[in-house]
């Protein structure tokens, strides 16, 4: 079962205005999560591949919405400080304990949420060092 544009806004009404996210990029973005995820068999995802695919979408659309009015910046790691006069936003940084590559999904709420869920279902490779 994969999810659907009625699904997603249904998880997700932030996104339910027809004219700022209309159904066809909605359907862009589930496709393309689709080539980004893991692994499409839904059992290796412990049945919560819908919910990994919609946090997905919803990070992929989050970050394009973003893009489109000129923002390109990667934000990773909680906000520390803000000012408003100046317009400045400190973000502190966080422990590494996950690759580069996430790095992407830190930016959104909704991609912290795809991690979590991934970590959950996919054990890091260990390798032992023998010497």
């Amino acid at each position: 079962m994969t999810i659907n544009v009625t699904k997603f806004r249904a998880r997700f009404p932030e996104f339910s205005d027809n004219t700022e996210y209309p159904d066809t990029r909605i359907e862009i973005f589930i496709e393309d999560s689709s080539a980004i995820f893991i692994g499409t068999d839904e059992n290796r995802w412990n049945g919560k591949y819908d919910y990994a695919q919609a946090h997905l979408v919803a990070h992929l659309l989050t970050v394009a919405t973003a893009s489109e009015v000129g923002d390109i910046s990667v934000k990773v790691g909680p906000v520390s400080s803000k000012s408003a006069g100046g317009v400045s936003v400190t973000r502190a940084v966080a422990t590494k304990d996950r690759s580069d590559g996430d790095d992407f999904y830190m930016g959104t709420v909704y991609g912290q949420r795809f991690l979590m869920i991934r970590n959950t279902c996919f054990a890091p490779v260990l390798v032992a060092n023998q010497l």
